[in-house]
């Protein structure tokens, strides 16, 4: 950030001084209420002008912090904001609109609103409120890391989009660290357990169709409920697969099918409808899978997102690389496939404890 002078010339000799700067790209000049001698004649203005130059560089100096600490230059916005609560709910009404991470928008703006029930004025919005509304995500509400961090990240994108707004001086938001992210516990099935499933009515056959067929694909539920069949086609080596934008990342995949996972959908249709109609991701159809699997005799915490993790982890257990999965799953990072890794080998690892001769070890 550079302060430079601009000496404006008098008919008396004198050079009036004026500080350039920019902020936000605007040029800014603002006076500085000192002059010097155009050309220093005696000892008395040589002097003057030495000090005033001293004084010149200290309020460049200030400036300059100033400017740096967003103190000055800026323009009132267009639309003036009071209240941080009301304004994230402006924020969460943008997304609404495109529909990009809506749902943990709205979960965050549920969680500021019960902490400020009475709204949160700017010049209350400091790194102390941050410091205590996570401690209230974490303590309060009990939520996991996982949850923690996704939320209160969320809430520090809404200090940064308010600090671009010109709404505070001071972006908060970079003092406080987000809570630790906890490495979820993923829940899947195995073979046996599908079979179980499979063998097993389902009071929404619909439900059924789509949770197995998501546990043979790897497609997450929110693209199972967007599938239409005209994604359904050849490659060149004429093999079925499934072409579809991912509604999470938006990624073009390409996405090779087993002809097990065609056998679900009972045959191919030569339309543009949706292959799963009528089916909405709500509570009431996953109380409807949690039933279906307790009448399976399956023990553990299924959720629809779990058919994703059944995927992974059955690819790996029975020899696929990582490198594959992580394409498969459409993962950007390999980091976020290796999770599944860690299973499978925790399996292996309790499998190879189960093995002992007796007396070989005392």
């Amino acid at each position: 950030m550079k302060v430079s002078t601009y000496l404006r010339p008098s008919t008396e000799g004198r050079s009036s001084i004026y500080f350039d700067y920019y902020v936000n790209g605007t040029r800014k000049r603002k006076k500085s209420g000192l002059f010097l001698y155009t050309i220093a004649k005696t000892r008395l203005e040589k002097d003057h002008n030495k000090e005033t130059n001293q004084m010149i560089e200290t309020m460049k100096a200030e400036l300059t912090l100033k400017i740096q600490r967003n103190e000055i230059g800026y323009d009132e916005p267009k639309k003036k904001h009071t209240d941080f609560v009301k304004y994230f709910k402006t924020l969460l009404d943008k997304r609404e609109k495109t529909g990009i991470n809506y749902s943990g928008w709205k979960c965050a703006y549920k969680h500021l609103r019960e902490f400020s029930p009475n709204g949160l004025h700017f010049n209350q919005l400091n790194a102390d409120y941050l410091e205590d509304l996570k401690m209230y995500l974490i303590d309060d509400l009990k939520l996991k890391g996982t949850s923690a961090q996704r939320y209160f990240d969320l809430i520090k994108h809404g200090v940064h989009d308010a600090f671009r707004d010109r709404l505070i001086n001071k972006d908060y938001a970079v003092e406080v660290k987000s809570p630790k992210k906890e490495e979820p516990i993923k829940n899947y099935l195995t073979d046996s357990e599908l079979s179980l499933l499979v063998k097993t009515e389902c009071n929404n056959p619909a439900i059924k169709k789509a949770f197995l067929f998501s546990c043979l694909t790897g497609m997450s539920f929110a693209d199972v409920l967007m599938l239409h069949w005209n994604h359904l086609t050849k490659d060149d080596n004429e093999d079925w697969q499934i072409v579809f934008h991912r509604k999470k990342t938006k990624g073009l995949q390409y996405h090779p099918i087993s002809k097990e996972a065609l056998s679900i959908l009972g045959g191919i249709e030569n339309s543009d409808s949706k292959i799963f109609k009528g089916l909405k991701y709500n509570g009431w159809n996953n109380s409807i899978l949690k039933q279906w699997v307790y009448l399976a005799g399956i023990k553990k915490e299924i959720t629809f997102h779990c058919a994703r993790h059944t995927y992974a982890t059955l690819l790996l257990s029975k020899g696929a690389t990582l490198p594959v999965v992580q394409e498969l799953l459409g993962h950007k990072d390999i980091k976020t496939t290796r999770i599944y890794a860690k299973v499978i080998d925790e399996h292996k690892r309790a499998a190879s404890n189960l093995l002992s001769i007796n007396g070989l070890i005392d």
